[in-house]
């Protein structure tokens, strides 16, 4: 009897995942049709026994690999360095086997994309691959990010997202006096076909010299949401030219300040402190 190149031990990690995706992470640069074709050929096994792409694992079983999926690719240039893992590790407030709250720094981006130099993710896992994202701040948005350290919680916490049972608040200070101290914005569009609701409550903490410091209880979590609906009503946030501010030449003022959710039946609450230049902003404006 052959024996396999590779064989992988499932553990609570990939409990219920399927196989193929499994796979996906081991060779991520190895196409979906050439995990199919294996699974056919019996060239993947589970347990010594063939199964189809969708099989779910369980723990304890045992996923034997007869063919080298090892694809050598070029890699893409790496534009950080330890001393930006560094920066991130001192950044953050606390940490624990199962997660991780970073207080992001301006300028890292949550992860990688076609313009990004660096990203938090992968500086995270430049010496292991222990770092989950379950949610994304903008590059130029500074605060609070959860950040799962095994594929259960990355998994548990997505859903929890999902299920808007985790509580997000952002401190910003906008253009111009809102009318109203406390509010409701509420907006719809399409997306994809699909229309999709974006909402979000504010409270004014201050408004003087015709700016507006507010406290945002983020309710859905859509791309650059709080940027577009505060722009959408003519009041755009500082610093953000891509959504209307052209005055103020600053990096944005939108902090990620609090972050709240069950964590084995105990309610966990983080705030993160005001940087520097956020604080700058604040003495000059109020």
């Amino acid at each position: 009897m052959k024996k396999p190149l590779e064989s992988f031990i499932i553990n609570k990690d990939f409990e219920d995942s399927r196989v193929d995706r499994f796979l996906k992470k081991q060779y991520p640069n190895t196409p979906q049709s050439l995990f199919e074709k294996n699974f056919r050929k019996k060239n993947i096994t589970v347990n010594n026994k063939k199964v189809k792409n969708l099989f779910r694992l369980k723990i304890n079983d045992i996923v034997d690999i007869y063919i080298d999926f090892k694809i050598k690719t070029i890699s893409k240039k790496k534009n950080f360095s330890t001393s930006d893992y560094d920066e991130l590790k001192k950044s953050f407030i606390f940490e624990c086997e199962d997660y991780c709250i970073l207080n992001k720094p301006y300028g890292y981006a949550s992860q990688d994309g076609s313009k990004v130099k660096k990203n938090v993710i992968d500086i995270l896992n430049l010496n292991s691959k222990n770092y989950h994202i379950v949610h994304r701040l903008d590059k130029e948005t500074t605060g609070l990010m959860l950040i799962a350290k095994n594929r259960f919680y990355a998994k548990k916490f997505s859903e929890m997202f999902k299920l808007r049972e985790i509580k997000k608040k952002y401190l910003t200070i906008i253009n111009g006096k809102i009318r109203k101290n406390k509010g409701e914005l509420y907006s719809k569009d399409s997306l994809n076909g699909k229309e999709v609701v974006s909402k979000l409550y504010f409270d004014v903490i201050s408004k003087r010299n015709n700016f507006s410091y507010l406290e945002i209880d983020l309710i859905t979590g859509r791309k650059h949401q709080i940027r577009k609906q505060f722009s959408d009503i003519g009041h755009p946030v500082v610093g953000d030219v891509k959504y209307g501010d052209n005055r103020n030449k600053n990096p944005l003022c939108l902090l990620s300040y609090e972050i709240e959710f069950e964590y084995k039946n105990k309610v966990k609450k983080y705030k993160a402190k005001i940087p520097k230049n956020f604080k700058t902003y604040l003495e000059k404006f109020f």
